[in-house]
């Protein structure tokens, strides 16, 4: 059943799903309950259909990185080439984010986070990610010191807490040189259809190519890479 529900392009009713599945009525209500409890499907409470859940997502991707990467490289690849800089995969694993895919473009920008363990208050992508957690989680974490890796990074709790709200509010975290002053990135989250974050994609440009106007130009292809990638690890197009 859970298969039926992930294979359709629309929300399903518990009767199509029973259908679809060749179960009766009675056994698809009872499995549906036991899918929704563990949070692998869930229930519209104003239509009542049923789609694939955040969890059954957060699981196939935790235990299948490669489907994400597989399913993400072309439109990395179309990110990388349309912002002519380095264009970036990670997902947040246990409290750090760990980078799955690069896609570069035809001419050389020469970053690499390859094995490079940045501060989560230091990148874009750490930032969206902060952004998420719950208020006792951040208070943890903004209570110990807060690295500086160069002039440029916000370090200071109140500010980060005001740089975090806006990053709730538009979807989008900036970093510009917080640790390397020589590179600046922007970064957007993948999301699930309930709105919380699976992925992150991040385009990295070299600073001297990094002006308000550059900035302003990345953030429409980076939402739509995000977006695109989100249809994709659903197999829905958007319309």
């Amino acid at each position: 059943m859970l298969e039926e529900v992930a294979a359709s392009p629309d929300p399903l009713s518990a009767p199509e799903i029973a259908q679809r599945a060749g179960v009766n009525r009675a056994t698809a209500w009872r499995l549906l309950g036991t899918l929704e409890h563990f949070d692998l499907i869930e229930r519209d409470p104003h239509s009542g259909r049923y789609t694939v859940s955040y969890g059954a997502v957060r699981l196939s991707m935790a235990t299948n990185f490669s489907a994400l990467v597989r399913r993400a490289r072309p439109t990395l690849q179309w990110l990388a080439a349309k912002t002519d800089g380095s264009a970036f995969l990670e997902v947040a694993s246990r409290g750090r984010l760990v980078v799955l895919d690069e896609a570069r473009a035809a001419s050389p920008v020469l970053v690499d986070l390859a094995g490079m363990d940045i501060p989560l208050h230091c990148g874009s992508i750490g930032k969206l990610y902060l952004a998420t957690l719950a208020e006792d989680e951040l208070a943890r974490y903004l209570e110990a010191p807060l690295e500086a890796p160069t002039k440029y990074t916000v370090a200071d709790p109140a500010t980060l807490r005001s740089q975090l709200t806006e990053c709730r509010q538009t979807g989008v975290a900036v970093n510009y040189k917080e640790h390397r002053e020589e590179w600046c990135g922007i970064s957007s989250a993948v999301r699930d259809r309930a709105g919380r974050d699976l992925a992150y994609v991040n385009v990295t440009l070299p600073t001297y190519r990094w002006t308000e106007p550059a900035l302003r130009a990345l953030e429409e292809p980076l939402r739509a890479a995000a977006h695109e990638i989100e249809d994709r690890i659903y197999n829905q197009p958007r319309e």
